[in-house]
């Protein structure tokens, strides 16, 4: 027997009503609304929002989050650099390359200059882990100084390491109210040395010189009292940059 539905009400009401009493009558009838017709809502529960992404539990803390930088090196280079590690045992042939330029007053400045690059290679090679440190020649010193074009230079004369410096004045003044014809010279010195297969730089230095210096009756005027108290400053500030290196070297040897 099929159950009559909520729209038969009309025609329910008109058939008991003339069997039933009306009591019963409204008692089936309030039983018909609930059973028949009621109906329970089940909404869906919604979905909870997903968490907000965590950039440091995500994959893409291996890959930039910045699309232009794909133009200059790509994600999977960099990956490749930062998983190399770079082993300095045994020993290396060292090149050496002065980025500065200096100017030559006289004579005794030109022996200074000279002194100074004989005191950088006598620091250097005091290191075991070096079996022979030279200045790269000027001829192979390319006009654009970047990286590949100094790997490059220094894979020709066979060095697997290259130590790049540079020394510059930056700051100089003179006191002429308590001590006359005097100079003081600070030098601030920075270096990188390279690893010519990788190309990747395996250790910075910086080194900071002061110097005073009195003005000597040979020198011709007072900007080659300068001149002299600079190449003092840069002498001592290349020696320590020297030193760095052996160091570095000395503790990948033990």
């Amino acid at each position: 027997m099929l159950k009559p539905s909520c729209y038969d009400v009309s025609a329910l009401t008109h058939n008991s009503m003339t069997r039933i009493p009306l009591r019963l009558a409204t008692l089936l009838l309030l039983a018909f609304f609930t059973a028949g017709c009621g109906y329970k809502h089940t909404a869906m529960a919604t979905p909870p929002p997903p968490p907000p992404e965590s950039i440091l539990g995500s994959d893409d803390v291996q890959r930039s989050l910045f699309k232009g930088d794909q133009a200059v090196i790509s994600d999977q280079d960099i990956a490749r650099i930062l998983g190399t590690e770079i082993s300095l045992a045994g020993r290396h042939r060292l090149a050496i390359l002065n980025l500065g330029s200096s100017n030559y007053w006289s004579d005794e400045l030109a022996e200074v200059e000279a002194r100074n690059s004989e005191n950088l290679l006598h620091a250097l090679k005091t290191s075991p882990q070096l079996s022979d440190a030279l200045f790269l020649p000027s001829l192979l010193v390319p006009e654009k100084r970047t990286v590949p074009y100094l790997r490059e230079a220094a894979a020709r004369i066979q060095a697997d390491l290259l130590f790049v410096y540079n020394a510059r004045i930056e700051t100089f003044r003179r006191d002429r109210v308590f001590k006359s014809d005097q100079v003081h010279a600070q030098c601030l010195a920075e270096s990188v040395l390279l690893d010519v297969r990788t190309g990747i730089v395996v250790s910075t230095a910086k080194a900071t010189e002061n110097i005073s210096m009195q003005k000597n009756p040979s020198d011709l005027n007072f900007n080659e009292t300068v001149a002299r108290a600079e190449s003092e400053a840069r002498g001592k500030a290349i020696v320590q940059l020297a030193n760095a290196v052996v160091q570095r070297l000395s503790q990948t040897g033990n």
